[in-house]
């Protein structure tokens, strides 16, 4: 083999390895991608959303509830979940209702605790999913048409990207 093919052979090389990702690089901030959606009854349903998490710490236990985590505190919660519905003119709304019964405004936020994920590896990341219950997904059974725009916390207080779903059609 000649230099001047040794040169090329080795370039080659260089630049297929360069543009191959490390599969296991994923950034310290949450990355949230949806998965599927299903109603199971008119007002109960179950999401599935996948993860990535370069530190790996994702989730909440039991006992964190004081400091950061105190129950007036925006960390308490660490999942977010804002329902939207599709109004008559195919624009989709923001859920404000009033409620009669508490004399409070309905904002459709539902907030869950994402609990403690253990580890099972020695890698920093950690890639999963969440399957999320969904008791009253929506707040009328008039809206037939629905989406939702989520976000959660891990640990260190580093937020997710905004998934938005898509367009949900429920019975």
């Amino acid at each position: 083999m000649n230099f001047r093919n040794l040169i090329l052979v080795l370039t080659s090389i260089v630049v297929v390895l360069s543009c191959k990702k490390d599969k296991n690089s994923f950034p310290i901030e949450p990355v949230l991608e949806y998965k599927s959606f299903e109603a199971y009854s008119k007002y109960e349903a179950f999401m599935v959303l996948k993860f990535t998490d370069g530190d790996g710490d994702i989730g909440l236990k039991t006992s964190d509830t004081t400091g950061i985590y105190d129950k007036s505190s925006p960390y308490y919660y660490n999942l977010y979940i804002k329902a939207f519905y599709k109004g008559n003119d195919g624009v989709f709304k923001d859920t404000l209702i009033y409620d009669l019964i508490t004399n409070k405004i309905d904002t459709g936020l539902i907030t869950q605790r994402i609990q403690f994920v253990e580890k099972t590896t020695k890698e920093d990341y950690l890639k999963g999913e969440f399957q999320i219950n969904l008791n009253g997904y929506r707040q009328s059974s008039n809206h037939k048409v629905i989406k939702y725009k989520i976000y959660f916390y891990d640990r260190a207080q580093h937020k997710s990207n905004v998934l938005e779903t898509p367009e949900l059609i429920v019975p």
